[in-house]
């Protein structure tokens, strides 16, 4: 079967500080379009631009600002060839709040968090509850405080974490109290299912991000795929994780997403490799969608940007296709989740990851 290459950039990446005021989105751009295409669109887009390369940061912070729009004009039929991971990173701490201190023992008892998406129904929830009940001040803390544990693992912020939690909890405002009650009761039971030693991976938004890219590719196309990424990305500071998962000898399987939707493995990812962005004009052309994403998901931007970035999206942009880690109004269908039935999600991904296929 032949192959199709997928382009791969990013911008908004603050390594493991996911609470950086001034960069809160994050986001990953991919197309199949080869050069040529990405070229012409570029220039006929940016008919003035000067430099070796384009780069969204230039344009943005130049008078060729205002050719986006014509840009968007020129993208607004590639919505098959064009794909967005966008990942609001104050709502990602939350989500890795609820994976690692709400869903251990949810399923120690007996119970899928996992099944029907249930894991970020509950999220937004959570979220919900918090943004219509609790004062700002509350959910600025909550992330903070964890992820001042989970970016350093130690007995000394643990012990601060649960006291945290615990006195968030007394003083709460009810409709959230029962959230912060299990938060705090997560981080208790911390070291019975974790290891404080070997805890890694809560501020990690790569790995993940790039098996969302290629399951919604999956869903376009059946070929193998191709992977080129810009060599100055930061994408595989975790290489040796992206390479057991994309390792082919994984035994065939559907396997569930966080968000209920399914991806079937091997993913079929036959090579990965850097590439100078300067050399690609593919991958230069991810590096605008990127950027444009990042800033119209950035609800600081107001008045003339904002209403830049609104004509970029009527223009064309809107016709691409994103998805992302982002609060939604989408909320459990039933509390608890239904019983568990065989290996969870996470177990299932343990089992790709370190299954004999990977030794």
């Amino acid at each position: 079967m032949k192959t199709r290459t997928l382009y791969i950039d990013e911008s908004g990446f603050t390594g493991y500080n996911l609470l950086d005021p001034m960069q809160p989105v994050f986001a990953i751009a991919s197309t199949d379009i080869d050069a040529d295409m990405a070229e012409r669109i570029l220039r006929e887009s940016f008919p003035r631009y000067q430099g070796d390369e384009f780069k969204f940061t230039n344009i943005w912070r130049t008078n060729n600002k205002k050719n986006l729009i014509e840009f968007g004009k020129n993208i607004k039929d590639l919505d098959k060839h064009a794909f967005a991971w966008i990942i609001d990173k104050r709502f990602a701490v939350l989500t890795k709040i609820v994976d690692f201190l709400i869903e251990p023992f949810i399923t120690d008892g007996g119970y899928d968090f996992y099944a029907d998406g249930f894991c970020w129904k509950y999220t937004n929830y959570i979220h919900f509850g918090f943004k219509q009940f609790a004062s700002p001040e509350l959910y600025d803390a909550l992330l903070t405080g964890y992820q001042a544990f989970s970016r350093d693992p130690s007995p000394e912020r643990l012990r601060d974490l649960q006291a945290q939690l615990r006195i968030m909890s007394r003083s709460s405002e009810t409709e959230v109290q029962i959230f912060l009650d299990q938060m705090a009761l997560g981080a208790e039971l911390f070291e019975k299912y974790n290891s404080l030693e070997n805890f890694g991976g809560s501020d990690e938004l790569h790995v993940t991000s790039m098996m969302a890219v290629i399951t919604d590719w999956r869903k376009l196309y059946p070929e193998d795929f191709e992977v080129v990424h810009d060599a100055s990305a930061n994408f595989f500071r975790r290489q040796e994780l992206w390479e057991k998962i994309t390792n082919n000898n994984v035994p065939e399987q559907v396997h569930t997403l966080g968000d209920g939707t399914c991806v079937n493995f091997p993913l079929r990812v036959i090579s990965t490799n850097p590439i100078d962005s300067k050399d690609s004009y593919s991958v230069q052309f991810c590096d605008l969608l990127a950027g444009l994403f990042t800033r119209y998901f950035d609800m600081r931007i107001v008045g003339d940007d904002r209403k830049l970035l609104i004509d970029v999206v009527e223009a064309g942009l809107g016709s691409i296709q994103y998805n992302g880690i982002r609060p939604a109004t989408i909320f459990p269908d039933q509390i608890p989740p239904r019983r568990l039935s065989g290996p969870d999600a996470v177990d299932r991904m343990t089992e790709i990851i370190y299954g004999p296929h990977n030794d």
